[in-house]
């Protein structure tokens, strides 16, 4: 399995070009972090050489309290004729193209090329549409979109759509449990629209997930949809 140094190492190039950029244990973000955070997510893999890097947009406001993939496609299935024909042909004829090993360095670099190119979509993300729209593609859900409803449920409510926010928990008792538990006047403030007391409750749970997830030096804070 590769290490957090590994990766530490071969992304210095990166960091290096893009001002933007920062690296979060194995996950390589942009910045500012808002309501989502974006970015390459560098995962290991059973071979101690090898590198298994994937798209990933992560809400910030879940209560999570570990990193990992969102929603996401692994780079090996992205497609990047508009970022750079190149790559393209790499794919097509580099018999080691997808095995992101350390042992060739010439690999690896086609591996930074990769996640620049990947990278390029993910900047102009800026609005819950744009998000939500990368969400629901299939290539990006090992779960379908629709079966989401956690994810669904917190999208509704920071965009106001308090109709769609409310079947959610009526239909899902044991998540509307764990809610009243842990923040007790979210969901009587959204039977009663209030949203200033629904916006407060999403900036609570946004501050305890930047904290968990360690993002608190890139994080801008900032007001919801439905404000």
């Amino acid at each position: 399995m590769t290490t957090i140094t590994q990766v530490k190492e071969i992304i210095q190039p990166l960091l290096a070009r893009h001002a933007d950029l920062a690296l979060v244990g194995r996950y390589l973000i942009l910045t500012p972090v808002r309501h989502f955070v974006r970015g390459v997510f560098i995962d290991r893999s059973g071979d101690r050489h090898i590198f298994v890097p994937a798209t990933s947009v992560c809400l910030t406001y879940s209560g999570s309290t570990t990193q990992g993939i969102g929603w996401g496609d692994h780079l090996i299935y992205l497609s990047f004729e508009e970022a750079d024909p190149d790559l393209i042909h790499k794919r097509r004829n580099d018999p080691r193209f997808g095995k992101w090993d350390t042992r060739y360095p010439e690999n690896i670099e086609l591996m930074l090329r990769f996640i620049e190119a990947s990278l390029e979509p993910l900047r102009e993300m800026t609005t819950f549409e744009q998000m939500m729209a990368f969400a629901q593609r299939p290539e990006n859900n090992l779960t379908p979109f629709e079966f989401m409803y956690y994810a669904r449920f917190l999208l509704a409510a920071a965009m106001g759509d308090f109709e769609t926010a409310r079947h959610i928990i009526e239909k899902r008792e044991g998540m509307r449990l764990s809610l009243e538990a842990h923040y007790p006047s979210l969901c009587p403030a959204l039977i009663a629209e209030d949203r200033a007391e629904v916006a407060k409750c999403l900036h609570e749970l946004e501050a305890k997930t930047i904290k968990n997830l360690k993002l608190s030096k890139y994080w801008e804070s900032t007001p919801f949809p439905l404000e």
